[in-house]
This record gives structure tokens, C-alpha cells and sequence, in this order.
């Protein structure tokens, strides 16, 4: 049985033309099927399974009002672009939500080479923008989005040897909740580096945390990086800064490991404030598009999380309210 449910807009994966899409309810499963005026009809891509009840449950209901916090301006036009979404997506006039948190990339280098990464970051990428772009960029995203979480990204930020000064940068423009993204190389290697960005402000790490053996992090990561990253979390843990465990899901590498990472994650409290779930995005350097049974969905997640767990998180407990 198929059911046409609702209509929304997607790409064409060739030529990135910007173009209708339906998304359908077929067997238990949510697809998203789309033709593109040069290329034909698109091979349909599986975005939800096993129970597309829940697939409602997790989308907006349209029309919600979404009111602007205090302090934030409703004219949302200063950041449209010529071309519209997607290709310049920002805080244009067609988004009516206000921001929930900000993501600055403050360099576009990095000191390892994942296979997987998405932003394609090198170690020779060219100049990071000075400190005086990077807070003229802080006061735009204050004066759009208003006092929200930041987060500092690449890249990798720590390659910054000024990051201490763009942090307290961030501070004085008014964000009290500044987060780095890292892959917690330098953390784990330089304590007074950790240091200084504790007294310059940053509240927390959003810490890549693939798994719990190396040879998760040789697929993922091309090398051994299991030891850096327990030592980046015992640095933090002597320093008193929270992190966030990000682990990047890939199927059949270390999906199965979701819920040893939730049990990892509670012996390192209060250390450890969280673990966030990403599932692989296949851009960036990952090389070809993926097919529908190779995809990690949030369904899968859930489910792995419930078994993993013997139970202790179930699948409802994700479900967000309103």
C-alpha cells in the first residue's frame, strides 16, 4: 500500500536543482520520492521505518506559531540570500523559527583525516578568518539570534592557538553558552591549552566519541585514537569541564556499541553531560550516496538504544513534546 502524505522540497542529488518531493508512507515505511526535469525520476530515499505513526510524531505540526524571543529581531531578511534555500541557508525571510543555536567555523584545517568527514577539511586548508571577522561575525549572529548556545566548529577549533581569545570574544558579545567542537587531539595533549580555554569561558566539549574499541576509530577515523580520547576526558574531568560525547553512527562498524556508550557515558558523570547521536552524513568526503538498507535513521537508533539498554531507555522516551 502506498499513501501520498505530504509535499516539501528537496534536491536533485546530480545537478543540486532545487525541486518538488512527496513524501510517502509505503508498507512501514516513510520514502521520499522525487523527479528532476533533467534527470527523470529519482530513486526513492528511505528517511523513516518501522512505524511511520512516529514519523508525524517527530514533525512539526505545520502552522505551529513559533514565537521570537526577546531581544531577537523579526526582521530575518538581513541574512537572505540571492538564491534562496537551500543554497545560502541561513536566517532568511522563509524561516519563521528562531535560531536554537548557533554553529561559527572558526578554521577550515584539521589534524587528522577522517574518510568519512563531511566538511572534506584538510590539514593545508586555506587562513582562518582573524579575530576581528570572526567577532564581527559573533555580533551578527548576537544582534539575529539573541543570547543562544554557540558553537565554536572547523574543522578543527583547537588548531587554533587564539581560540582562548575567541571564546572570551563570545563572552563579551553576550553568549553564555559556548561549546567547542573538537576531536580532543590537543585537550589530550596540552593541559594548559585546556586551561586557557576554561578561563577564557567555554562551557563545555562536543567531543568525537565514535566508540569503545580502535577498530572503530581506524574505520571511522583512519587511526587509533581510542587512548586520545580517554585522555582528553580524564583532562576535562581534572579541569571540571563538561563534555558532550558525539559519536558518528555508522552501520555495521559501531551501531552495536550504542548502548555500551550510554553505560560509558554514566560511569563519567558528572564529567559527561550526554552522549549526541549523529548519524553518518553522506557528503564531504564520503565517496558515493548510500543505499536505503546502508542508511542509520533515528529509528534505528532508538530501537538500538531500547535493546542495548535492556530496556532502561525506550523508544517513547525520544519522542518530543508538543
Amino acid at each position: 500500500m502506498t499513501d501520498v502524505s505530504t509535499k516539501t522540497q528537496s534536491l536533485c542529488p546530480h545537478c543540486l536543482r532545487r525541486i518538488g518531493a512527496f513524501r510517502i508512507v509505503k508498507d512501514d515505511a516513510v520514502y521520499l520520492e522525487k523527479s528532476c526535469p533533467e534527470h527523470g525520476s529519482l530513486e526513492k530515499v528511505l528517511i523513516w521505518k518501522n512505524n511511520p505513526k512516529n514519523y508525524n510524531e517527530w514533525k512539526r505540526p505545520s502552522g505551529m506559531p513559533v514565537s521570537i524571543s526577546s531581544g531577537v529581531s523579526e526582521d530575518l531578511s538581513i541574512l537572505s540570500s540571492a538564491d534562496g534555500c537551500p543554497y545560502e541557508c541561513g536566517l532568511c525571510s522563509n524561516h519563521k523559527q528562531s535560531t536554537c543555536s548557533v554553529i561559527l567555523e572558526v578554521t577550515g584545517r584539521c589534524n587528522i583525516h577522517c574518510p568519512v568527514c563531511f566538511a572534506s577539511s584538510e590539514t593545508s586548508a586555506g587562513a582562518d578568518p582573524d579575530v576581528k571577522r570572526i567577532e564581527q561575525m559573533l555580533r551578527n549572529a548576537y544582534d539575529t539570534a539573541g543570547r543562544c548556545p554557540i558553537q565554536l566548529s572547523g574543522g578543527e577549533p583547537t588548531l587554533r592557538d587564539d581560540l582562548p581569545q575567541i571564546i572570551a570574544v563570545a563572552r563579551e558579545t553576550g553568549f553564555d553558552h559556548i561549546q567547542v567542537n573538537t576531536n580532543g587531539i590537543r585537550i589530550a595533549q596540552d593541559i594548559a591549552y585546556g586551561r586557557a580555554l576554561k578561563d577564557a569561558g567555554v562551557t563545555d566539549f562536543y567531543l568525537q566519541f565514535d566508540g569503545l574499541t580502535d577498530d572503530v576509530y581506524r574505520r571511522i577515523r583512519g587511526a587509533d585514537l581510542l587512548q586520545i580520547k580517554l585522555k582528553a576526558l580524564g583532562r576535562c574531568a581534572a579541569l571540571r569541564v563538561g563534555v558532550i560525547l558525539v559519536p558518528t553512527l555508522v552501520k555495521g562498524v559501531n551501531d552495536s556499541q550504542i548502548g555500551s556508550i550510554i553505560q560509558f557515558a554514566k560511569k563519567q558523570m558528572p564529567t559527561v553531560k550526554g552522549v549526541h547521536y549523529q548519524p553518518l552524513t553522506y557528503v564531504g568526503r564520503y565517496p558515493s550516496a548510500p543505499r536505503n538498507e546502508e542508511r542509520m535513521l533515528i529509528p534505528d537508533i532508538l530501537m538500538a538504544i531500547e535493546k542495548q539498554t535492556d530496556g532502561e531507555l525506550k523508544q517513547e522516551n525520544f519522542i518530543p513534546p508538543g
